[in-house]
């Protein structure tokens, strides 16, 4: 009793039955704690949450929101250049529409695009993805797999301003160095016009695949990587060949890969503009233009807004409807396959 009597009577010492803490009591806290300014915390101030979401939400109404309903209503409107500054464009309906849908020009550029969907974006897939199951299946050396996986993927790194030029002047028919090398091989016997309207469109799509192979290349190589090891073991343990475990086992797994580095390029075939306008500027006779090409043309260089407008905005809905189809099919392939 007399222990317990001692311990009470020690400065600074608690009562068993103490009840809640007092925040001015001096004995219960010490002199700086009670003395101290209580700071506002960032995590949980009331500006933090609203410059985290409010800011990128501002960004992105200026840079996508805007300029997608601003192109909407010029769409409806006679807007062109002067009209834009005056202010004073009128509304007319869909006849922008109906003069992009009925002009011989936007279908032949259809016709444009599908020659490069087929040639130009599907074979940059198939390249990248034979060329990803290459480096990794069959060079074993990490440093030299390292130094080639670059070597590939430098061509994609440079701008396709850059790219144009480069392949304009390789492939120009009098001294390019391509013809040069052809006729000194002996695979020609004059050189080749490799920017007639005949061959201006495949002109442009061997510049492309030369330049954007490495994007489905590091898509495919990345998704094999991460396949699991443990697969293969088992299939080497089954006495599976190198074809057996490629058909069964690696093609099936990166499906969704493959089809990831497809839409890529596909919506980039949507907006490709850059290499028509350096290397033929659509020519010669409209023979290389593609779509987006004439949007840019229509609007940038002739002034026409409101069909400009209408050329994007029928772009866009083509683009979406078929990534859609194309996304749904693919689900459907691998849901009957036991992967979706």
């Amino acid at each position: 009793m007399a222990e317990t009597t001692a311990a009470a009577e020690l400065p600074g010492a608690q009562p068993e039955a103490a009840g809640p803490l007092d925040r001015n009591d001096p004995a219960t806290y010490p002199e700086w704690f009670t003395t101290r300014k209580p700071r506002a915390n960032l995590i949980v101030a009331r500006w933090v949450p609203i410059a985290l979401v409010g800011l990128p939400v501002l960004v992105l109404f200026c840079i996508v929101v805007y300029p997608t309903v601003w192109m909407f209503y010029h769409a409806l409107h006679d807007t062109n250049m002067m009209r834009l500054f005056q202010g004073n464009w009128n509304y007319i309906g869909f006849e922008n529409f109906a003069t992009v849908l009925n002009s011989d020009r936007f279908g032949d550029s259809v016709v444009h695009l599908g020659i490069y969907l087929t040639f130009g974006a599907c074979l940059q897939v198939i390249l990248g993805s034979i060329l990803a199951l290459i480096l990794y299946e069959l060079v074993k050396s990490n440093f030299l797999r390292v130094v080639l996986l670059i070597a590939m993927v430098l061509p994609m790194m440079l701008p396709p301003s850059i790219v144009g030029v480069l392949w304009k002047f390789l492939l120009t028919p009098s001294n390019g160095a391509i013809n040069q090398a052809l006729l000194n091989l002996g695979l020609i016997d004059q050189h080749i016009e490799w920017f007639n309207a005949g061959l201006s469109l495949w002109t442009i799509i061997i510049a492309d695949v030369w330049n954007w192979t490495a994007l489905p290349l590091l898509i495919v190589y990345s998704g094999r990587v991460s396949l699991p090891p443990a697969v293969y073991e088992a299939a080497r343990v089954d006495g599976a060949g190198a074809w057996t475990t490629l058909r069964r086992i690696t093609l099936p797994m990166l499906k969704e890969v493959i089809a990831i580095a497809f839409i890529v390029r596909f919506m980039d075939a949507f907006k490709f503009v850059d290499l028509v306008f350096i290397m033929t500027s659509g020519g010669p006779a409209q023979s290389s233009e593609l779509p987006a090409y004439i949007a840019f043309q229509r609007g940038i260089r002739e002034f026409a807004i409101g069909e400009a407008a209408a050329y994007a905005i029928v772009i866009f809905i083509v683009s979406a409807v078929l990534i859609t189809l194309f996304l749904k099919y693919l689900k459907k392939v691998l849901k009957a396959q036991g992967f979706a």
